[in-house]
């Protein structure tokens, strides 16, 4: 009788250890399921300050979906930067790439060329932004067709003394059905 009470004991001692680890774990894996991350870009000297500048995006992510976890009601992403730079902040965005580029309008200081994912496939928001007086001002804005990390590069060329930003036409392809190209000058 003694060595059958001693077994119950047992069995039931290790059950519920059993089960309080199965909590446990269930709660760690609930907690695991967002993560939040930053992403920094080195965006070359923005402010004229002669010292390279850095961009960063905080999110949460989804690591079942892989999808970024929208916080805010607009689904907005904002941009921040140090060295008290003020934010740049996208709206209806669904992602940010940012390339650095050299100065376009001649103000010493670089400009940023921002690629804001919308929720239209592949397309995105292709917009070129300087800093003036501590305030963003967008210099050039299209649209462009985005696959690989390839077609983020490129997308500024010089042509007699003018920058131009160039897009993709939604609604014209070429004859080897590629979108036709737009050119956007950068004022």
């Amino acid at each position: 009788m003694m060595k059958l009470c001693i077994y119950i004991f047992l069995l039931i001692l290790f059950s519920c250890k059993g089960r309080k680890e199965d909590v446990i774990g269930d709660k760690e894996e609930a907690s695991l399921k967002i993560r939040t991350k930053n992403r920094i870009f080195v965006i070359g000297d923005i402010n004229g300050d002669k010292v390279n500048d850095t961009a960063f995006i905080g999110f949460k992510i989804n690591i079942e979906t892989n999808e970024i976890e929208c916080e805010e009601v607009d689904h907005s992403i904002n941009l921040k930067f140090k060295q008290n730079i003020p934010d740049l902040k996208f709206y209806d965005s669904k992602g940010i790439v940012i390339k650095s580029t050299e100065d376009l309008n001649r103000d010493t200081a670089n400009e940023i060329v921002v690629f804001s994912r919308t929720n239209q496939g592949w397309w995105n928001d292709v917009s070129v932004w300087s800093l003036k007086n501590n305030s963003w001002v967008m210099l050039a804005k299209t649209k462009a067709f985005i696959s690989e990390e390839k077609d983020f590069n490129n997308r500024i060329v010089k042509i007699d003394n003018h920058y131009y930003l160039i897009g993709d036409n939604q609604l014209e392809e070429d004859s080897n059905g590629n979108f036709d190209k737009i050119k956007i000058k950068i004022e």
